[in-house]
């Protein structure tokens, strides 16, 4: 019965194919499905667009000069009374020296942080060049 079956749906295929013709693509199918992929391919998902603009940047660094110019050249014989409240004047004559004076290194560490040091420039170059191949 399996084999009447077999050979009822073959004869059935046989019909089917034969009747049916070749169909083929137009003539410029090859250009048009390649101009639809190059129209993909420029989207602006892989465009760098930095988190903070040129002009930010500008500001910022204006507002920190500035913010730093007035500190140094500004008006220093200002006596409020809450200055004096602060009492600031410990921290004037603060020295960075006095804080690392008693810090001590090995020569193991300090070989160990150089090593590092020298291994961490030499990869970031190198990450960075594989990275921009890879956005290419």
């Amino acid at each position: 019965m399996k084999e009447n079956a077999d050979k009822h749906l073959d004869d059935l295929s046989r019909k089917i194919i034969g009747k049916s013709t070749v169909e083929s693509p137009s003539f410029e199918f090859t250009q048009t499905i390649m101009s639809k992929i190059s129209a993909l391919g420029t989207t602006k998902a892989t465009t760098y667009v930095p988190l903070i603009s040129k002009k930010m940047w500008l500001l910022i660094s204006i507002g920190m000069f500035s913010v730093v110019g007035y500190v140094l050249f500004g008006a220093s014989n200002n006596n409020s009374k809450w200055l004096d409240y602060l009492n600031l004047n410990n921290y004037i004559n603060f020295s960075v020296m006095d804080i690392f004076s008693d810090f001590n290194v090995s020569k193991t560490m300090f070989y160990i942080a150089l090593l590092f040091g020298i291994m961490f420039a030499i990869q970031i170059p190198i990450l960075k060049h594989q990275l921009n191949k890879r956005l290419e």
